[in-house]
């Protein structure tokens, strides 16, 4: 029995797939289980390819639409179809699930800015303006207005206007901002460099000036009737950081004591637990990180982890994206955690492995989980905005995300970003949930009906957040009602 188990969950990973417990052992008792295993995978794959967990409910028994279960008795069958309205809901974005590679030819790069550029035109035109090209603005009659759709190319700041140097897909132009016009000014100050956003202009001679400036962002209302949803629990972690001398394994020993023995009533509705990257410390990530590791391999680090997570409930479902201490590409999007890993992470091939970013749809809540490596360019560029300030401004920078309506705006500083044939960073589908860590501040709020999360740490404050002035929030767990989105913020530390 112990080698069907390993051979069923061998096949499942090489497949790409992850299962459930009970999807196992009803596997175990079936006649043929690997050929009903098989047939399984082929019907996912032909007709729900966005499931990516086995459960229960999708295995093919017999002949289409027959529903025995072979070997197991009429008690346990009924005893299933009770309990299966409690089965995990998952969806993942299959189109984060890849491992992208490039060629680094001009054409790549070419083709990446115009997705980014004509995703965010669209999402732009649903405001009602009728838009024109910059070629079509050149040939128009002097002190004409019209509306453009541009990428910002570079930025000069004079004493009395800011210089725009922006292109659409015809061409490029200036546009002049008047420092006099204080709103504006506020606006143009957070305009990054390669964002697509929209403007109104005043052609003056051969010059245009421009008279408002606005983000793609999102509509003030734009949820629609919600399906029916069960009153279930996720919790929310990131940057554990397991490997590094300073992770807390006793803030997080205690978090592990209240989900398995807490009588609080809401961990009863827990389900799903989803950690948003740098689950270990990795190696070589930084200069001299050897001398904070407390395993100096990876394999190390990601058994500690294995072994950690292992304490968690079986019944609470985990998904696991990559973040930039893990041992996958640096570049965004990150597929997730190669399969090597996984088997050292996942003995019992449970978990979920995502890339970053991904939208996961857990009870009918879209979620969007990016780890934030973007984060620090923004901090960067952001007037007022420091690490100093963090505990204070990670909410605008979540904001700004939302109203920029990409993941990574700012293209070629810190983050590296691969110039897929698709934008995947856009935010093209709004979430009900925005899942970051990486900066290592706890925060939990709201933008215009999407819940805003950064859930923290789990590690000490580092020699460089010392240096930068960052004070990181550790050991915090940010637990949603999936029903409600109300959001509660437990403290281990």
């Amino acid at each position: 029995m112990e080698n069907l188990r390993k051979k069923i969950i061998e096949i499942v990973l090489a497949e790409g797939y992850n299962i459930t417990a009970e999807a196992i052992n009803i596997l175990e008792r079936l006649d043929n289980p690997i050929e009903k295993l098989k047939k399984t995978i082929e019907k996912l794959r032909r007709e729900m390819p966005s499931v990516l967990v086995i459960g229960s409910e999708h295995l093919v028994y017999n002949e289409p639409g027959e529903r025995i279960l072979e070997g197991v008795s009429e008690t346990e069958v009924e005893e299933k179809e009770v309990t299966a309205e409690w089965s995990p809901r998952i969806e993942v974005d299959e189109r984060f699930q890849k491992q992208y590679r490039i060629r680094g030819e001009a054409s790549e790069f070419q083709n990446y800015f115009k997705s980014r550029y004509m995703k965010l035109k669209r999402i732009l035109e649903e405001r009602g303006e009728r838009y024109i090209r910059i070629t079509d603005l050149m040939k128009a009659p002097r002190n004409s207005e019209a509306f453009l759709i541009v990428m910002l190319l570079d930025k000069k700041d004079y004493q009395n206007s800011i210089i725009l140097m922006v292109e659409d897909d015809s061409g490029q132009t200036r546009l002049i901002i008047s420092k006099k016009d204080t709103e504006l000014l506020k606006k143009a100050e957070k305009v990054l460099p390669d964002q697509v956003f929209g403007v109104r202009v005043t052609k003056i001679n051969n010059t245009f000036l421009v008279k408002d400036l606005f983000l793609p962002d999102v509509p003030l209302k734009h949820k629609t009737i919600e399906k029916y949803l069960r009153d279930v629990y996720v919790v929310l972690l990131s940057d554990l950081h397991i490997g590094s001398k300073k992770f807390r394994k006793d803030y997080f020993e205690s978090f592990l004591d209240w989900i398995n023995r807490s009588r609080d009533s809401e961990v009863k509705k827990i389900k799903y637990i989803v950690i948003a990257g740098d689950l270990v410390d990795g190696v070589g990530v930084f200069p001299r990180q050897e001398d904070e590791l407390e395993y100096n391999s990876i394999n190390q680090q990601i058994e500690e982890a294995g072994k950690i997570l292992s304490e968690i409930p079986r019944e609470m479902k985990i998904l696991i994206s990559a973040g930039n201490h893990e041992p996958v590409s640096k570049a965004i999007p990150q597929p997730p955690l190669p399969l090597e890993y996984r088997k050292i992470l996942d003995k019992n091939g449970e978990y979920i492995f995502i890339g970053n970013p991904c939208y996961v749809k857990l009870e009918d809540r879209l979620l969007l989980v990016y780890h934030g490596q973007s984060l620090d360019d923004m901090i960067q560029y952001l007037p007022n905005i420091s690490y100093t300030t963090l505990s204070r401004d990670i909410g605008v920078l979540l904001e700004m995300i939302l109203k920029y309506r990409h993941l990574t705006p700012i293209y070629g500083e810190n983050t590296s970003i691969l110039p897929t044939p698709e934008d995947l960073l856009v935010i093209d589908e709004i979430p009900d949930i925005i899942h970051t860590g990486h900066v290592h501040v706890a925060y939990a709020g709201g933008y215009r009906e999407v819940l805003l999360v950064n859930s923290g740490t789990w590690q000490d404050q580092t020699s460089f957040q010392r240096e930068i002035g960052l004070e990181p929030t550790v050991g915090t767990a940010i637990l949603i009602n999936l029903k409600t989105l109300t959001v509660r913020l437990k403290k281990f530390s």
